[in-house]
């Protein structure tokens, strides 16, 4: 890993400052018939002090204590937004970069028309490498945000993400909903927070007509016991994909709470009834369409309800014959054989070799899940059945060897096709099942490496390595991640060396230096480092270590050894170096400033 001697230019982001009022009860002056709270006033003065000697996190604490006795109160959050700003600001300039973006995205949430935050935001993403002008690059970070629990940060970004986007995006949109739907549950359930979710949602189907988004309206309605609308929704929803589980499952759900609020009007079991038939829950639609001719005996629309179905019932029975399914199963025909099975098990559920052999078809085909459910059902109706309990434990055997071996090809799949994340949850499911096999975690190791996170990736080869030792393609991939996660310290101790940052480009190069202990050209130049920051000593080591790895490519290691010996005075050893120097590059770039040095030294005294 060579590293180029020469000077490298960089830039600083300036952050922008904001001020704060100078008296907080002047802020007041202008609304009439407000009467300032003197305790507030007091708070906010206090802080606005300490605001003033830079002491942030002091002012941040009082304002937020005069937000707590007024929490309404405009100012006081401007005043907040604006020290978080200001304390980003402060923080951004010491390079704590990840608290800076906290309190930054901090102020706009406080403020949303706090323009100050919002460009020192997107000029500390940029100089991070974000593209913080690119409506997917938010949304993103949005995504990841939220991931993490961080609601009200996801929400900013997401909300950029939407300005920023040419045309309203109805996912952003169905993303910000859902924020605001988090912040109700979460906080109290409170109206402003469940109404933004609506109306954001609402823009979402504006813009495009989905099951989607009418179910996270009509969910929304529901939380506000707009049962009437919300059941529309589900409808419409149902109308766009009726074979959605989702809009099915959700019609569902409206017409139940329907139910719960109001269990003696006759129309909301007819409307559950036959949410729950589209759903084919035959057994529950039927409870449903009898417990509304409880309620009026002689309704029409329940009494044809019944009716239509039994007929659904009859047609699943019509075709159910186990005599056809076991000839399928015998001719290795298995999932005309499970299809016979559920049909004949749908007019005899209780019986226990209907079961059973379904769990042998399944099996034989290889669904190890709907297997154990089958011989699950069995032994639910017979607990003492041997047969079902020997194949459950034979199928126990099997389910998690294939678990594994699905898993690992799947991952292998994925990764191949570049969706590297996917991969990388798939490579964890599978070591959660066998966390023994060496080949998993390399697999795993290099989906890490491909998605650019190196040191999980380095993570990974290493439990590869203590799994399987002396394997040498792990030892060969573990020292080339290692060299990669090196380069960008090494690179950042380069920029600070050159910004005469010298303490914090030895603490950089010391690191690379962990990774890759080999790297002549690292010593070298920490040697640099330690020399212009007057440690010698230290110097001396890093100089030695470099031309012990590369005499001749570390050349110029031996002229600085001489030069530091001769500023130690310490003679000989300069000469030596020196000489050394001459020896390993004739033709460098220091020839005749060591020849002359000999010849100096030479005429010293011993």
């Amino acid at each position: 890993m060579m590293i180029c001697k020469k000077t490298f230019l960089f830039s600083l982001v300036s952050f922008i400052f904001a001020s704060l009022s100078l008296c907080f009860s002047a802020s007041f002056a202008q609304n009439e018939g407000y009467i300032p709270n003197q305790e507030v006033v007091k708070l906010v003065n206090q802080g606005i002090e300490l605001h003033k000697k830079k002491d942030y996190e002091g002012a941040i604490q009082l304002f937020n204590e005069a937000l707590s006795i007024e929490p309404n109160n405009t100012v006081v959050k401007q005043n907040i937004s604006i020290a978080h700003n200001n304390y980003g600001k402060f923080l951004a300039e010491r390079t704590d970069h990840e608290n800076a973006l906290k309190e930054f995205r901090t102020a706009i949430y406080l403020d949303p028309e706090n323009e100050t935050a919002d460009a020192n935001l997107d000029a500390l993403l940029r100089q991070k490498g974000v593209k913080a002008s690119d409506s997917l690059a938010r949304m993103q970070l949005g995504d990841k945000l939220r991931a993490d629990a961080k609601f009200e940060f996801a929400l900013i970004e997401y909300k950029k993400a939407l300005k920023l986007s040419k045309e309203p995006d109805p996912n952003i949109l169905i993303n910000l909903g859902d924020i605001y739907y988090i912040l109700y549950l979460r906080d109290g359930q409170r109206t402003n927070d469940i109404n933004n979710a609506i109306d954001t949602y609402k823009k979402a189907l504006s813009i495009k007509d989905s099951a989607k988004a009418h179910i996270k309206v009509a969910d929304g309605l529901l939380a506000l016991k707009d049962i009437v609308s919300a059941i529309e929704h589900y409808r419409k929803a149902v109308e766009l994909e009726p074979s959605s589980q989702d809009a099915l499952t959700a019609n569902v759900r409206g017409w139940n709470e329907a139910v719960r609020l109001a269990p003696l009007v006759t129309e909301n079991h007819i409307g559950l009834a036959q949410a729950l038939q589209l759903k084919k829950d035959f057994v529950n639609a039927e409870e449903e369409f009898n417990q509304a001719l409880k309620l009026d005996p002689e309704n029409e629309i329940a009494l044809k309800g019944l009716k239509s179905l039994e007929q659904d019932k009859i047609k699943a029975r019509a075709s159910q014959f186990s005599e056809q399914a076991l000839k399928f199963q015998n001719d290795g025909k298995y999932d005309e054989a499970i299809d016979q099975y559920v049909k004949a098990l749908e007019i005899n559920f209780n019986d226990v070799t209907l079961h059973y052999n379904i769990g042998t078809a399944f099996q034989a085909k290889g669904d190890f899940p709907h297997a154990e459910k089958a011989y699950n059902k069995a032994l639910a109706i017979d607990s003492s059945n041997q047969k079902v309990k020997s194949a459950l434990e034979i199928l126990s055997k099997q389910v998690t060897s294939k678990k594994f071996q699905d898993l690992s090809a799947r991952a292998i799949e994925l990764q191949n096709s570049t969706n590297y994340q996917e991969a990388i949850t798939t490579y964890l499911a599978a070591i959660s099942i066998n966390p023994d096999d060496s080949a998993v975690y390399y697999n795993l190791g290099t989906a890490y490496q491909a998605a650019k996170d190196l040191n999980n990736a380095q993570l990974q080869y290493k439990k590869a390595l203590e799994l399987d030792k002396g394997n040498a393609t792990y030892e060969n991939v573990l020292k080339l991640v290692n060299v990669e996660i090196a380069e960008p310290l090494i690179q950042s101790a380069i920029n600070k060396q050159t910004s005469n940052d010298i303490a914090g480009a030895i603490v950089d190069y010391s690191m690379a230096l962990e990774l890759v202990p080999n790297d002549a050209q690292t010593y070298f130049n920490l040697g640099t480092a330690y020399q212009a920051n007057k440690q010698l000593d230290e110097a001396i080591k890093s100089y030695m270590k470099a031309v012990q790895l590369d005499p001749k490519g570390q050349a110029d290691a031996s002229f600085f050894l001489g030069v530091i010996y001769e500023e130690m005075k310490n003679n000989k050893s300069a000469i030596e170096n020196y000489q050394k120097y001459l020896q390993n590059a004739p033709t460098g770039s220091y020839v005749k400033d060591a020849k002359d040095r000999i010849a100096y030294l030479k005429t010293l005294k011993p």
